[in-house]
């Protein structure tokens, strides 16, 4: 019995071994937390086309970012409606490549965002490029095709009110909310949106039925999003004693947000008032320490733009002062200086930056910047001058 015993041991471990999952292979997860077919972020959304009833749902664009820009459409064929299938069709929607994780983070979602714009796009010559629907029975076969786009939701919501039906244009908004994917954050935001407008001109009274519409979207939205949707349309429609107490709501609510601080700050500036510095100064106290550099150069910008030149020069000299070797912060300085045209300012702040030192790859496009300026400014010995002041910096490098 004990040798029998002994035998049978091989069978049962042979046993276990077959019953073993099968493992699946790396290169084949499966995406779970999101869709690459997501947000679409700072939709304009157009409701009859007016200014002052509807505009972007997020004004951040007035607040450039630490690299400042001072400051493609996709084929329709024919007629025939555009099916965000198609478009899905193309994407290997559940399988990551070794491609997309030799990605970065940053990467990643401007591929997102260059491929959401693509499909907008599309939508937007679909409907804007004489092709719109004129009929409910159009736009009810338009919303079966993309059910997820807020974009054809709020152009149908805009042609219902075109032919006067309120009703049933506060109804469609009520289908898009239920009908877009929970994932679909942004888009279901840009039809609270279209409501928040909707509410602020046909509503009864309209700062109460905006402020229910508001206080449902809060339930199902990013709270700081949808704040900040609705002082976008505050500020569009100049009711300047409602963003005035939603900002300072705002301010105590999200006392961390450099965001919130620079739209607050953005207001006081645009009405001349005198408590800006001190909204500066108890931002400054508010937000965490390592999101101090980012506001101040923010707010000097802010200033050089609808403020005091003189107090934005103070802010930036102060924050390169501690930090002499952020040539992001010297680009973004000069670039401000630049549009102001002073020369014996510009020229003297690339006098000082240039005789920094910095790292050969960080001079090097100091020294690009100060030329092309002079080249802009076309006076033939100052561009030798900088050629000139870019060989010694180099002779003395290799020296």
């Amino acid at each position: 019995m004990v040798a029998m015993a002994r035998n049978l041991v091989p069978f049962s471990a042979m046993a276990r071994n077959l019953k073993k999952k099968k493992r699946i292979p790396k290169t084949h997860k499966v995406l779970s937390k999101e869709n690459d077919w997501g947000e679409t972020k700072n939709l304009t959304v157009d409701i009859l086309n007016s200014p002052g009833l509807v505009g972007e749902f997020e004004s951040g664009d007035s607040v450039p970012p630490l690299e400042v820009n001072f400051d493609t459409e996709a084929d329709v064929s024919g007629g025939a409606v555009v099916d965000m299938r198609k478009h899905l069709d193309n994407e290997p929607s559940g399988i990551v490549s070794k491609d997309d994780k030799k990605l970065t983070k940053r990467a990643k979602k401007k591929l997102k965002e260059k491929r959401e714009l693509e499909i907008r796009a599309a939508e937007q010559k679909r409907l804007e490029g004489g092709q719109a629907p004129d009929s409910v029975d159009g736009y009810e076969q338009l919303v079966r095709a993309s059910p997820n786009s807020s974009f054809v939701w709020i152009k149908y919501m805009a042609f219902l009110l075109s032919i006067a039906d309120v009703e049933k244009a506060r109804a469609v908004a009520e289908r898009a909310l239920q009908t877009i994917n929970f994932r679909e954050e942004e888009e279901k935001l840009n039809v609270w949106v279209a409501l928040f407008n909707l509410e602020n001109v046909y509503g009864i009274p309209p700062n109460e039925a905006v402020l229910k519409v508001f206080q449902r979207a809060l339930q199902y939205c990013d709270p700081k999003k949808v704040h900040l949707a609705l002082l976008g349309m505050y500020e569009r429609t100049e009711q300047q004693e409602m963003a005035d107490q939603l900002l300072k709501a705002m301010t105590k609510k999200f006392k961390t947000s450099a965001k919130v601080w620079l739209r607050n700050l953005q207001n006081l500036l645009k009405q001349g008032s005198d408590a800006a510095e001190m909204v500066l100064n108890r931002a400054l106290v508010s937000l965490p320490r390592h999101k101090h550099i980012k506001f101040i150069s923010r707010a000097a910008v802010l200033e050089f733009k609808i403020g005091s030149a003189e107090r934005a020069q103070l802010l930036f000299e102060g924050v390169l002062r501690n930090y002499p070797k952020r040539t992001d912060l010297w680009s973004v300085y000069l670039d401000q200086e630049i549009c102001r045209g002073d020369a014996s300012v510009i020229r003297s702040l690339f006098e000082r930056v240039t005789c920094l030192d910095l790292p050969p790859k960080k001079m090097k496009f100091l020294f690009k910047k100060y030329l092309d300026y002079e080249i802009s400014q076309g006076e033939e010995s100052r561009i030798e001058y900088v050629k000139i002041k870019a060989m010694e910096f180099v002779n003395n490098k290799l020296g």
